[in-house]
């Protein structure tokens, strides 16, 4: 099986149907609210000790998002007032919270699970606080509104206690949502250090390690916070400010533009346009709104070329459309194509951050880019996702790797897109024989529309900029 791989590879690449095709971003820009769930539950077990929603899990996340020019809705299991424990106003951040009269009232006038439209919002919070282990879990309602949430690409987090509100969370896959992902929440051991280890109705760790989990943690009270497709969890109160940040963080992933623009280029104008996109990729590098730009031609044809860039905004990358550099390349392209630009939308599955996807092959590589699309058979397509989520971090970490990504074509989530950079044809070569890469070539030899290999399959040489350490 690996000799045909190599062979097709080497031989001539069947390029993508021609004529025009843009896939379209569809991102709700104007969307900026948060869902944050509170408890309604006031009493710790049978110790009758009162509880509530933890100050802090909800004041240091609120500030944070609330910074970035988020507004933040409030959701309880019986709505209304939520108690509150915590309850420590020496905490800047807390008082700060306390005093806001919007969302004081906002906390003492909280939603029910029936009043909420989740399509309004971009992410979902379940703050922490003991009260959650008596109301979260077995709350259908709220699960539902967390599926619906993350289904329509939004971010789910919890911090502490909250993720009780995720333990019987499921996608309309019925898959647990947190089965097989980096999961944190208020450990065993935390428990017990409290004395509510007998109280509570279940140990938080390890009802997430019976759905699936995969639990990370760190030592007592130390902050520790994990993201994983589009979940983020905080272990603590001590974590609940990187809780906010981290939320932030996938949040603006959700904003980034990626496109792969393909351009087929009469003969005799190869070397005129091959200057103009280097020029281009140039001065985008430049921008700071700018992720990544690179230009390559294909091994086999180099008549036909592309342009694959990332941007943290859409207004970014339309700026630079519109400005001297976009509308020179634009201007060429209408005398230079011998048919029109094919460009895709895609949206990055487990991103990377502007400095990974910099990083460079070295003086000395003879480096290789591969590009691969696939066309996975409707139905099958998150086995797709699951096969690669596990494939990934290994592939990632192979000494030859420079890059690796996984992206979905934005209106089409059957079809996917790789970006595969190595060292050398023989750092190719050792990931072909890779152990991990088997069950990702099962898939794409199985559940694929068409044969990847011997259409979807791209070799490409870099062109621009060409950069190494």
């Amino acid at each position: 099986m690996k000799s045909t791989i190599t062979k097709t590879i080497l031989i001539a690449l069947m390029i993508l149907a021609a004529g025009t095709k843009h896939i379209n971003a569809q991102k709700s820009n104007t969307m900026n609210k948060i869902l944050f769930v509170v408890t309604s539950h006031d009493k710790k077990g049978n110790t009758g000790e009162p509880t509530g929603f933890y100050l802090s899990e909800v004041a240091h996340p609120w500030e944070v998002l609330t910074a970035a020019g988020y507004e933040i809705d409030f959701v309880s299991p019986k709505g209304g007032k939520a108690p509150v424990d915590g309850f420590n106003l020496g905490d800047p951040v807390n008082k700060k919270f306390w005093d806001n009269a919007q969302y004081r009232n906002k906390i003492e006038h909280t939603l029910k699970p029936d009043e909420v439209d989740p399509e309004k919002y971009v992410a979902i919070h379940y703050a922490g606080g003991h009260g959650t282990m008596w109301d979260f879990a077995d709350n259908t309602a709220l699960a539902q509104i967390a599926t619906q949430i993350y289904e329509h690409n939004g971010i789910v987090s919890a911090v502490c206690h909250g993720p009780a509100g995720l333990v019987n969370v499921k996608l309309s896959n019925g898959k647990y949502l947190v089965d097989g992902k980096k999961i944190n929440a208020f450990t065993n051991e935390e428990e017990v250090a409290v004395a509510l280890n007998k109280e509570v109705p279940f140990l938080l760790e390890s009802k997430l390690i019976e759905r699936g989990a995969r639990f990370e943690k760190s030592g007592l009270w130390q902050t520790h916070v994990v993201a994983d497709q589009r979940v983020v969890t905080g272990q603590n109160p001590q974590s609940a400010k990187a809780v906010g940040q981290a939320v932030l963080e996938q949040l603006n992933q959700l904003q980034m533009v990626a496109r792969i623009t393909q351009f087929g280029v009469k003969s005799g104008m190869e070397m005129e346009f091959r200057k103009a996109l280097s020029d281009y990729v140039k001065h985008a590098l430049s921008e700071p709104g700018n992720i990544m730009a690179e230009a390559y031609l294909e091994q086999d044809k180099p008549t036909t070329l592309w342009l694959i860039e990332r941007w943290e905004s859409p207004s970014g990358r339309q700026s630079f459309e519109n400005g001297k550099h976009g509308k020179k390349l634009q201007s060429l392209a209408k005398k230079a194509l011998s048919q029109p630009a094919v460009e895709f939308a895609i949206k990055d599955l487990e991103p990377l951050s502007k400095q990974q996807w910099r990083r460079t092959s070295k003086t000395e590589d003879n480096q290789l880019m591969v590009m691969l699309f696939v066309d996975a058979k409707a139905g099958t397509q998150q086995t797709f996702k699951d096969t690669y989520h596990t494939a990934m971090p290994q592939f990632r970490s192979e000494p030859g790797v420079v890059t690796y990504q996984l992206s979905e074509l934005e209106n089409d989530e059957t079809r996917f897109v790789t970006y595969e950079k190595f060292r050398s044809p023989d750092a190719f070569q050792y990931h072909l024989n890779f152990p991990p890469v088997k069950p990702v070539v099962e898939f794409l030899e199985t559940k694929s529309e068409t044969l990847p290999f011997q259409k979807g399959l791209h070799m490409l040489i870099e062109f621009a900029p060409m950069t190494r350490e």
